[in-house]
C-alpha cells in the first residue's frame, strides 16, 4: 500500500504542477462546462449536469483559474487509483492490485482523464464505484450494498448517459450467473436511488423538447452508409492508443481467457459488452475514441491479472511511460527529431493553446459594455473564461447543429443598440455584418505551436447591433 500511495501521490503533484505551469489553456469543451456553472440547472443540452455542479464547487473553492477547472479529474483519478487497490487486492491480491492501481494511470486514456475536466472524468469514477460496488453486492447480497450501489449508478448518470449500460449488464451477468439473486428483493432495490437520483434530467428535458435524448439519438445513428470498413478500423486503433498499445493487446487476450475462470467473468461483462456495443456502431458511423473508455476500468483489471504473471509487465510499463511522457509534452518530439510522427496540425494539444492569448487581443477592443459572440461555441467558450470580467458570452446559429449557447441566446437582446464583438475561426458573413451599420476595427490573430500556424481567428468590432436572424439548428 506504501508504493501505491507513493506513486499516485506523486502523479497527483506532478498533476497539479502541470496545470500551474506547462503553457496550455483549457480545452474548448472545459470552459464550455466551466460556463454551463454559472447557469446551474437540472441538465443541460447534451449532457448530464454533474460536471457543472463540480465545476461550481471547484469555483466556489479556487475561483476562476485552470486549477480550480481541472483539480476534480487529478483528485477524483487519485481517489479511484487507491480505492481500486484496496479493492483489487482483496480478490487477487496484491500485485494484481498494485497494477491495477498504477498501470492505468500512465496510459493515453487515463492519463488525459486525469487531467482535462470532461464529463468523462466525474462518469469514469462513478462508473468504476458502480461496478465495484455491484460486485460486492452479489457477492454479499447486502440490501446496503445494493442501495449503494443504485446512489452510485445514479451518480453516474448524473455525469454521462452511457450509464444505462450499467441495468443490462448487470441483469444479463445474474441471469447467467447468479440467477438466484434475480429472485430476492434486494437487487431491485437498488433501482429507488437511481431512479430518483436520475428523475431531474428527465424532468429538464421534458420541459425542453427531450433535445438531449435527440442529440445522443442522433450521435448513434447519424451516419453515410451502412458498412464503412475505415471506421473500424479507426476505432480499433483508437482504442489501442487509448489504452497504450501493449495492454490493449493484452486486454484482447484476457477477455478470451476470462470465460474460463469465474472471478475474470464478472470484469469481462462489464468490459466486453462495451467494446463490441461501440466496435458495431463504428461498422456504420465515426465512433469517438472516449465513447468506450469507461469500460477499460474492469478491462484494467484484467489486464493487471495477465501481466502479473507475463514477462510483458516491465515492457508494458516502459512503454506507456514513454507515451505518456511525449503525451504530455509534445515538443519534446522535435528535439528528438520524431516530430514528423506527430507533427504540429496533427498535435491533438494544439487545442490546449492560443485561447488566453486569444481573449488578450478581444480585450483591446472590449469596453465591458459590447456583445461578444461567435458562430462557433468552443470560441464563445474559451472568451467566456479567459476574457477580463469573464463575461456572459453568445453563440449565434449560422447553420450547424444545435448546442448549449442555444438555449442562452435570447440574452441576445439585451444587446440591441450595443457595439458588438464577433470573433470566428472564418471571414465575417455578410448576413452578419448585415445585423450592424458597420466595421468599427477588424483584426486576425494567428496561433502557433511547436514552430508552426496551427488555427486563425478573425476578430471585428461592429457598430450598432441591430439584431440577427438565425437559422434554425441544423439538427442535434
Amino acid at each position: 500500500m506504501v508504493y501505491v500511495l507513493i506513486f499516485n501521490t506523486s502523479l497527483l503533484i506532478f498533476r497539479i504542477l502541470y496545470i500551474l505551469y506547462y503553457p496550455t489553456d483549457l480545452s474548448p469543451e472545459e470552459a464550455q462546462y466551466w460556463d454551463w456553472s454559472r447557469h446551474l440547472d437540472l441538465s443541460y443540452y447534451s449532457k448530464p449536469p454533474m460536471v457543472a455542479y463540480l465545476n461550481f464547487l471547484m469555483g466556489k473553492i479556487f475561483g476562476i483559474s485552470e486549477l480550480a477547472v481541472r483539480i476534480s479529474p487529478v483528485v477524483l483519478s487519485f481517489l479511484l487509483s487507491i480505492i481500486t487497490y484496496v479493492f483489487v487486492r482483496r480478490i487477487f491480491g496484491h500485485r494484481v492490485a498494485f497494477i491495477s492501481s498504477t498501470l492505468p494511470q500512465i496510459t493515453v486514456g487515463y492519463a488525459v482523464n486525469s487531467l482535462l475536466m470532461t464529463t468523462d472524468a466525474p462518469f469514469v469514477f462513478f462508473w468504476s464505484l458502480s461496478v465495484m460496488c455491484l460486485y460486492e453486492a452479489m457477492e454479499k447480497n447486502d440490501t446496503k450494498l445494493w442501495l449503494l450501489s443504485g446512489v452510485l449508478s445514479g451518480f453516474a448518470f448524473l455525469s454521462k448517459y452511457p450509464a444505462v449500460f450499467l441495468l443490462p449488464i448487470t441483469l444479463t451477468y445474474m441471469a447467467l450467473s447468479k440467477r438466484y439473486l434475480l429472485k430476492s428483493l434486494n437487487p431491485y432495490f437498488s433501482l429507488i436511488p437511481a431512479f430518483l437520483l436520475s428523475f431531474p434530467v428527465f424532468v429538464w428535458n421534458y420541459m425542453h423538447n427531450f433535445v438531449s435524448f435527440k442529440h445522443v439519438s442522433t450521435l448513434a445513428s447519424k451516419s453515410d452508409n451502412f458498412f464503412q470498413p475505415f471506421y473500424v478500423l479507426e476505432f480499433v486503433g483508437s482504442q489501442a492508443v487509448l489504452l497504450s498499445v501493449l495492454p490493449f493487446i493484452t486486454l484482447l487476450y484476457a477477455w478470451v481467457k476470462s470465460f474460463k475462470n469465474r472471478n475474470l467473468l464478472f470484469f469481462t461483462f462489464y468490459s466486453l459488452p462495451i467494446f463490441l456495443f461501440f466496435l458495431l456502431l463504428s461498422f456504420h458511423k465515426r465512433v469517438e475514441a472516449n465513447w468506450s473508455g469507461f469500460a477499460y476500468f474492469s478491462g484494467f483489471i484484467l489486464i493487471s491479472y495477465f501481466l502479473s504473471r507475463s514477462v510483458l509487465l516491465l515492457p508494458t510499463y516502459f512503454f506507456s511511460f514513454l507515451i505518456f511522457l511525449f503525451l504530455h509534452f509534445t515538443p519534446l518530439l522535435d528535439a528528438l527529431g520524431f516530430g514528423k510522427f506527430l507533427p504540429p496540425e496533427k498535435d491533438p494539444t494544439k487545442f490546449l493553446v492560443g485561447w488566453r492569448s486569444l481573449a488578450k487581443r478581444v480585450d483591446e477592443l472590449y469596453t465591458g459594455n459590447e456583445l461578444v459572440f461567435s458562430p462557433q461555441y468552443q470560441v464563445s467558450a474559451e472568451l467566456a473564461f479567459y476574457m477580463k470580467g469573464t463575461p456572459q458570452t453568445y453563440c449565434v446559429n449560422l447553420g450547424r447543429r444545435m448546442n448549449q449557447y442555444d438555449l442562452w441566446k435570447d440574452g441576445m437582446k439585451a444587446y440591441i443598440g450595443k457595439d458588438a464583438i464577433f470573433v470566428s475561426v472564418g471571414p465575417i458573413q455578410k448576413r452578419v455584418l448585415d445585423a450592424f451599420d458597420g466595421i468599427i476595427k477588424e483584426d486576425i490573430y494567428r496561433v502557433f505551436w511547436r514552430g508552426k500556424e496551427v488555427s486563425v481567428f478573425y476578430i471585428y468590432k461592429l457598430k450598432n447591433y441591430r439584431g440577427l436572424e438565425e437559422n434554425l439548428p441544423m439538427g442535434y
